[in-house]
């Protein structure tokens, strides 16, 4: 059924068979003394309605006259073609079948069309039936197939795509962000994180951490969460982590850089929100100063206690080009544990955030004697039942 390069033009072909749902496109044969003698069918469309009732492989690449041996008389397609093929103007004809054909099918075409095309003649229609509704029927149908097929193929593209996008995310997501982490111990602190994956067939999302040691000796600790999922979550995640670490060698304490931090994401980044929280330590004075955007506060587990800190006053990223950040001051003291997470760790549906905060506190207490059995047990008994993935960076003081 495929036609030859040379004769129509694929394009051509196909938007006609948009139009029709029958295109033959048939070629003279002519005799000895130049006249027509036959007409060779090169192409008929998938969905053609054969007046005979066959398929259309039954039709292409056979002659006229034998595929359609009647069709020579009266007003047939061979007469048709005949007559187009001389004087190359189009011919509208609407009629039954079988004034087409030469035969005695008397089921009404209609809306049939046949025109000259360099040599070639192409013959398009459109079917109506009697009152069985056979002929509709079967273009129904056709059509239908035609239809869930290529829906098939784009839900399969997509679907691969969509998986390929996920894996990249993945890859991306993990490369920077380890999942289970002994980070250090230095400067008096002994850090660990841990990073629980959503839960299968959900989306990655964009939790990141960070824990730097600076030249001045103090120490940086960050926990933030861009909004959305998927590799766009991804790469703002990395954007903002990137842009956050430049920005610390400025010197800068933690409100200054969040202050900058969002100039940036309002005016570098495209549609980049999301929220952070981020501390400054200094092992000398055991003070820790930090700011939130957006972000839930750190909780401070200290013997038997462990309590959230109040909240400074910080809207997310990415809003609001002249947010400003405060800053607060938190005493430390050997042997506290702080606790740095992302919302997907202590979310529950049916909770407040407020309650799930308090039930999140309580499960951190006691704290392990060692930091990294301590975030393994905290990750294990959280409660959080949205899917989302989580974060948990904890800083002992030694």
């Amino acid at each position: 059924m495929a036609v030859n390069g040379d004769h129509l033009p694929t394009s051509a072909i196909q938007l006609l068979s948009q139009l029709a749902e029958s295109v033959l496109v048939v070629e003279p044969v002519r005799g000895a003394d130049g006249g027509v003698a036959d007409f060779f069918i090169a192409h008929v469309n998938p969905g053609y309605v054969d007046p005979a009732g066959r398929p259309p492989g039954e039709i292409a690449g056979r002659r006229l006259l034998d595929a359609y041996p009647d069709c020579a008389s009266g007003n047939g397609l061979f007469v048709r073609a005949a007559r187009v093929l001389a004087d190359g103007a189009p011919r509208f004809a609407p009629g039954p079948v079988g004034s087409l054909t030469g035969g005695t099918d008397r089921e009404p075409i209609a809306d049939v069309r046949a025109a000259c095309c360099e040599d070639r003649v192409i013959f398009t229609w459109r079917g109506r039936t009697g009152d069985d509704g056979r002929l509709a029927e079967a273009i129904d149908h056709v059509r239908t197939r035609v239809a869930l097929a290529a829906a098939r193929d784009l839900l399969a593209h997509s679907e691969q795509r969509a998986a390929e996008e996920h894996e990249l995310a993945l890859r991306l997501q993990r490369a920077i962000m380890p999942m289970d982490v002994h980070l250090f111990e230095t400067a008096g602190v002994d850090i660990a994180v841990r990073c629980r994956p959503a839960m299968a067939g959900s989306l990655v999302a964009g939790d990141w951490y960070d824990a730097l040691q600076l030249p001045d000796g103090e120490l940086l600790f960050v926990v933030g969460d861009i909004a959305g999922h998927g590799i766009e979550a991804v790469t703002g995640m990395v954007a903002s982590r990137n842009a956050l670490r430049g920005l610390v060698a400025t010197g800068a304490d933690p409100g200054e850089l969040l202050t900058r931090l969002n100039y940036a994401a309002c005016v570098f980044t495209e549609g980049v929100t999301g929220t952070v929280v981020c501390g400054r330590y200094d092992p000398k004075t055991q003070l820790l100063r930090w700011a939130r955007a957006g972000h839930l506060p750190p909780v401070l587990v200290r013997g038997d206690v462990a309590q959230a800190q109040p909240l400074p006053e910080g809207m997310l990223l990415g809003v609001e080009l002249d947010a400003e950040y405060e800053q607060v001051t938190l005493p430390l003291k050997t042997g506290d544990t702080l606790l740095f997470y992302t919302d997907g760790l202590i979310e529950r549906r049916a909770a407040s955030i407020s309650d799930a905060l308090a039930e999140f506190a309580a499960a951190a207490v006691p704290a392990d004697p060692d930091v990294d059995a301590h975030v393994a047990r905290i990750l294990a008994s959280a409660a959080s039942d949205t899917g989302d993935d989580a974060c948990l960076l904890a800083v002992r003081i030694r």
